[in-house]
């Protein structure tokens, strides 16, 4: 779904990952108008076979009409393709009511417990150099104004190819550090863009500030904030839609107005507390661990539907990625075709054999 909420033509990319192999599972995103993620693409390919899919917004489904456009695409899409199972997971209590309410199988569970905590972990070692440390694209949404009376911010970004999307950047970015000329930019640039980071170095780039920020009024459920405090690094955030409140702590997390003061008061606050990044993390840990197990449970209770044996429940969590891979659909469904061969060949016992 588009940012402000209307209808868009679906460019079928978006965030998955594959489950399970035999039979096929994904976890998928809802990205734009696509409201069943990759369900539609992998329906075009391989048809009515067992297939499950756990959908998740990207965005709030708090907009008016969205959830029953859920509802009137699950319906259609099943009628086609009745042996695939769907599950929603939703990242705020009311996001899984208004899904109920159209009698679709929704639970609150919110998607930030998929953050890895082996890449973004305190780093000691790092000297703290700003008061706080901004994680977001260069778009309005962002609102990097209401960091402006913080006296040093560090800023990470990136900024899609698209040439409105580099003049954006450009706009704001050049905005910022008119406004406060002591906020840097971490990432590299190249061409007047700023170069993508890897998950380590922004865990590193995290690590140099006191504080993780967060200042948009809707979004998803925003790994960022989860990345913050797996780090951890306390958070300011103002008041929002999409979840990413959900597992914060009022010990090391402040939601304060959207107003420049306060947000500068509220970093000042949290870096005099000094609460122990190890703390922050521990507790957070504690908090997402049931969350864990719970979606483990899920995708078994997907397995048994699709009459197949459950095999996660119980199991350690193993998922080494932060948050879930953005792609095309193509790509995503070639990564499971590619499992699918090595798979048979594991079978057969070809494993050595190169597929």
């Amino acid at each position: 779904m588009s940012t402000d909420g209307t209808s868009r033509a679906a460019p079928a990319v978006g965030p998955v990952l594959l489950l399970s192999v035999e039979p096929p599972v994904f976890l998928t995103g809802i990205p734009y108008d696509d409201y069943l993620g990759v369900a539609r693409t992998f329906a075009e390919k391989f048809g009515n076979v067992d297939a499950g899919f756990i959908v998740f917004p990207t965005w709030s489904l708090e907009q008016r009409g969205l959830a029953r456009a859920v509802k009137e695409r699950h319906a259609d899409h099943t009628a086609r393709f009745p042996r695939h199972v769907f599950r929603f997971i939703c990242n705020t209590v009311r996001e899984a009511e208004l899904l109920q309410e159209q009698e679709l199988p929704a639970e609150f569970l919110n998607k930030n417990f998929m953050v890895s905590d082996s890449i973004f972990r305190p780093l000691p070692e790092v000297q703290v150099e700003f008061d706080a440390i901004y994680n977001a694209r260069f778009v309005p949404d962002k609102r990097h104004e209401l960091a402006t009376l913080i006296p040093r911010v560090g800023y990470v970004a990136y900024v899609e190819p698209e040439a409105h999307r580099v003049a954006e950047f450009s706009t704001i970015y050049g905005a910022t550090l008119a406004r406060s000329p002591r906020h840097v930019l971490l990432n590299e640039m190249h061409d007047g863009r700023p170069v993508p980071m890897t998950h380590d170095r922004v865990n590193a780039a995290q690590a140099r500030g006191a504080v993780g920020l967060v200042l948009s009024a809707v979004e998803g459920s925003s790994y960022c904030s989860m990345e913050y405090l797996l780090a951890g690094l306390p958070v300011v955030s103002t008041p929002s839609l999409g979840g990413r409140d959900v597992y914060f702590d009022p010990e090391f997390c402040i939601v304060c107005p959207p107003d420049r003061a306060a947000v500068r008061d509220a970093v000042l606050e949290l870096k005099a507390r000094k609460i122990p990044r190890e703390v922050v993390r521990l507790r957070t840990l504690d908090k997402i661990a049931p969350k864990r197990a719970r979606f483990l449970e899920l995708i078994d209770e997907v397995l048994h539907e699709l009459d197949a044996p459950r095999r996660f429940a119980g199991r350690p969590w193993r998922h080494a990625g932060s948050g879930v891979r953005w792609g095309y659909y193509t790509s995503h469904l070639e990564v499971f075709v590619q499992a699918k061969r090595s798979e048979l060949a594991r079978k057969v016992g070809l494993a050595s054999v190169k597929p």
